[in-house]
């Protein structure tokens, strides 16, 4: 592949919300000076934050990323995301997470590539401390951070975390909690004074060289599970193109903010000589990285699988854990044979002598399910007829099919109707569609049920080697 050479920074971060739900004290990004002069609400009108993101993508940046303030209290960031995405630019959002939630997950994940969740600690009492707590009081708490990143993840997004390390978690331990979120890049702040921004505190949380390189330290061997990528004073004054809630460039060079004229009233390519940004710094701190949005969670799983594999109820508690809908063909085609006055039995022997019945079945069934989202779907044949799924054949034993079924109070089954059903599956789709769907090779996992005790175990492990 060839590398792509730059003639300037790529990316550009656009704080576009003064606004924040927390208090965070070493904050270097408060933008009150923004407020107090030029912005008396702390944010540009939706219309010119829109022209703004148009303007940067005309610009040529390739990635933006929205930030704060807390980006996610603004209501139309979902269009400025679109906008972006819609230009062609890589789009991210640096948020405190408290307000992602699964609406606003589920609403954006086809226009936001990365999500960027600031987590300094783990610690309730160093977090209000430092004022990263709702309303300076209320930290988030572990639990809520590990739901957090499940929830991110299953939704498709990539993950960072970004951490600023003070004076006061500079000894703290994460690594627990990093191994379990497994973020593509974790990015590590030292501290950073900025006047005109948080001088009033600052002098309570700044640490030295050798106290930020204690933290990184501590967390080194976590290299093989995320990106660390730690950034000093140095190395972050100068380094980023950014711009503030009134819509213009600023630097950080000198330890304070130089702004540029707004953007909307001489453009990207004159606002953007009015500051000093310094690409070598960019590349020297890992700001080129690998942008492209990780593969999705699946937003459609099939099941397919023997009788007495328990493809309904694996599916149930996959959906009920994932909070998707669960569907399933059965219930359709039951439906089907009782308004032909048949059981399920005698309807698919039908299906036999006339393939057509299938057919109408199939083609109803999956249509619905193609124009839904986030389903669990019960089906033998979703491999092909589901587009973009993700398809799970559970395997099974017949001496183990007979024994699951007895324990659902099903004890008419025996070797010889377990037999007849799978015979009457297999020859009923050959005779539709020419296919053998125990083909092992049409599945993206195989699952042997033999190996687990409850149907919970095998959705659990399901769950588990997707995400892997």
């Amino acid at each position: 592949m060839q590398k792509t050479t730059y003639q300037f920074i790529p990316s550009v971060n656009f704080h576009l919300w003064e606004p924040c739900n927390m208090r965070c004290k070493f904050c270097f990004a408060t933008f009150q000076d923004v407020k107090q002069t030029v912005l008396p609400k702390g944010h540009l009108p939706k219309e010119q934050a829109i022209e703004v993101v148009k303007q940067l993508a005309d610009f040529g940046f390739e990635k933006i990323t929205f930030a704060g303030g807390e980006p996610t209290l603004c209501s139309w960031l979902p269009d400025l995301i679109a906008t972006a995405k819609d230009a062609g630019l890589t789009t991210m959002i640096v948020s405190n997470g408290s307000k992602l939630s699964d609406e606003f997950l589920a609403a954006n994940k086809s226009k936001l590539d990365w999500i960027a969740v600031s987590i300094d600690s783990l610690n309730a009492n160093t977090n209000i401390a430092t004022g990263r707590a709702i309303s300076g009081k209320t930290p988030l708490q572990l639990d809520y951070y590990t739901s957090l990143v499940d929830r991110i993840k299953l939704h498709g997004y990539g993950l960072k975390i970004n951490s600023v390390i003070s004076s006061k978690n500079y000894n703290e331990n994460m690594s627990e909690f990093i191994r379990y979120a497994k973020p593509s890049r974790w990015k590590l702040f030292q501290v950073l004074p900025m006047a005109g921004q948080n001088d009033l505190n600052i002098h309570d949380f700044e640490i030295s060289d050798e106290q930020f390189q204690t933290f990184i330290d501590t967390h080194s061997e976590l290299q093989d599970i995320t990106a660390i990528v730690p950034e000093s004073n140095t190395q972050m004054k100068g380094s980023y193109a950014m711009v503030d809630p009134a819509g213009r460039f600023y630097d950080n060079t000198t330890g304070r903010h130089n702004y540029s004229r707004p953007i909307l009233e001489i453009g990207s390519r004159l606002a953007i000589q009015q500051v000093n940004y310094d690409f070598s710094k960019f590349v020297s701190r890992g700001g080129i990285y690998n942008w492209t949005k990780p593969k999705a969670f699946p937003n459609k799983i099939t099941l397919s699988g023997e009788v007495g594999s328990g493809k309904s109820t694996v599916g149930k508690i996959l959906a009920e854990n994932l909070q998707y809908n669960f569907v399933s063909i059965g219930n359709r085609t039951r439906e089907f044979a009782e308004s032909k006055g048949l059981d399920i039995v005698k309807f698919q022997k039908e299906c036999l002598t006339d393939a057509n019945i299938d057919k109408l079945i199939d083609k109803q069934f999956s249509e619905e399910c193609n124009a839904s989202e986030n389903l669990i779907i019960d089906y033998r044949l979703g491999f092909k007829f589901i587009s973009n799924s993700y398809n799970i054949f559970l395997k099974i034993s017949e001496t183990s099919a007979i024994e699951r079924l007895k324990k659902a109070n099903r004890y008419n089954e025996t070797h010889y109707t377990i037999s007849e059903r799978n015979n009457t599956f297999r020859n009923q789709f050959q005779n539709s569609y020419g296919i053998d769907y125990t083909d092992l090779s049409y599945y993206d996992l195989v699952i042997d049920v033999d190996k687990f005790l409850s149907a919970e175990e095998i959705a659990e492990t399901i769950l588990q080697l997707i995400k892997k």
